[in-house]
């Protein structure tokens, strides 16, 4: 996938959300070219038991870098804050998850990059936005995301519960992806009009966005909004889930002809009484009568296996699908269709890992491995003019690894 080839990014970033930013991008076809600290590798590649040693990284690590080219540099030394700033040089995009004081302790503070390179694209991806009292403030997504960015009080209004379920989902991974959107509309613009751009993301406001109709709906009270009391409901009878006989469930959504969707569904589950029942002959009395909708549907439902409700819907017009577990995603006939997993080779054996899920005329492209540290360095610092004799002795003092 060569969408951005010629496009060259630098990224100084560490743990998930701005490293899945790169490696979209890295994806695209763009070169990334990841740094981390001789003696102090990036957390994410040695957490919970990862090593620096190759092919030992983290598999989270692997997932969030996959495709970029490795450096191990001391920014903190004069030497590596040059090598830094050469690499800039002729970069396009420079991303990173490092707060203000951080870059300013290294001396590689914005200004300092544009002064370097005033064509270049900035982008940074914070916990709670560029601006405000926290803007300082480190985050994860856990916190700015799921909690703070309301995601955690939505799922217990939409479950009718009174306490935050576990987080559900990753907010490193979407947040990273609208970064890596916002990056390429700068780039856009900068095209257009020779002016880069500042870009900002961050977990809170990327939750925000996710959220938006809780958000909205929130100042508005009444049924069915995530202001009403008791806690909304996930279960109406245009969209609902349902158990089948052998503990699996079903998602139902008959939003795009109700009338239509409701008398198909209940013909082809063998349950044709309900068309002509008096509670449920139009859309406004299904919806006065949802709980016993509900109750009979739950019955019908119930006399199937999980199989059996493929072969009965299998024609269905309405929208419907199975709830999947993440091991069965990787044979279902759209993941295989559309090559959304794939198969990454290391030294330590192969891992599958996840495309991003943006396709370039119908092709997903093919991932490639994240690197093993310092893997790029003497490859990188040679692109820039370093000779064999500058890089060793760099690596000799510690400036590189």
């Amino acid at each position: 996938m060569n969408i951005l080839e010629g496009v060259k990014v630098v990224d100084l970033t560490i743990w998930a959300f701005c490293p899945a930013a790169g490696s979209i991008l890295a994806s695209w076809g763009a070169e990334v070219i990841h740094i981390e600290n001789p003696s102090s590798p990036d957390p994410m590649r040695v957490f919970d038991g990862g090593t620096a040693e190759p092919g030992e990284a983290n598999w989270m690590f692997k997932h969030y870098n996959r495709g970029k080219k490795g450096i191990a540099l001391d920014l903190s030394s004069d030497e590596g804050r040059e090598v830094f700033l050469r690499l800039i040089e002729d970069a396009d995009v420079f991303l990173t998850s490092y707060l203000p004081a951080t870059r300013k302790k290294l001396g590689i503070d914005l200004d300092v990059i544009r002064e370097r390179n005033p064509k270049i694209i900035i982008a940074k991806g914070t916990g709670q936005g560029p601006l405000g009292p926290q803007a300082e403030r480190g985050g994860f997504d856990g916190a700015s995301w799921w909690s703070r960015g309301s995601l955690a009080a939505a799922a217990m209004a939409v479950a009718g519960v009174e306490e935050p379920p576990g987080m559900i989902g990753h907010g490193d991974g979407m947040s990273g992806l609208v970064l890596a959107g916002g990056i390429c509309a700068a780039m856009v613009k900068r095209e257009r009009t020779g002016e880069p751009s500042v870009v900002d993301g961050s977990l809170m406001g990327t939750a925000m966005w996710f959220n938006a109709p809780a958000i909205i709906s929130s100042t508005f009270g009444g049924p069915g909004t995530f202001n009403s009391k008791p806690p909304r409901s996930a279960r109406g009878w245009t969209t609902s889930t349902f158990r089948t006989s052998d503990d699996r469930f079903i998602y139902l959504s008959l939003l795009g002809d109700p009338q239509r969707d409701f008398v198909d569904l209940c013909q082809r589950l063998g349950c044709p009484q309900l068309i002509d029942d008096p509670r449920f002959t139009d859309a406004a009395a299904r919806t006065a009568n949802n709980a016993d909708l509900i109750a009979e549907l739950d019955t019908v439902f119930a006399g199937f296996t999980y199989e059996g409700v493929f072969e009965a819907l299998a024609d269905l017009r309405a929208v419907w699908a199975p709830v999947q577990t993440p091991r069965e995603m990787h044979d279902d006939p759209q993941t295989v269709a559309n090559n959304w997993v794939q198969n990454v080779s290391y030294s330590t054996g192969d891992i599958p890992l996840v495309v991003p899920p943006i396709m370039f005329d119908e092709d997903a492209g093919i991932i490639t491995r994240a690197p093993d540290f310092a893997e790029h360095t003497t490859e990188v610092l040679t692109a820039i003019n370093y000779d064999a004799e500058a890089i060793a002795d760099m690596r000799a003092r510690g400036v590189i690894a």
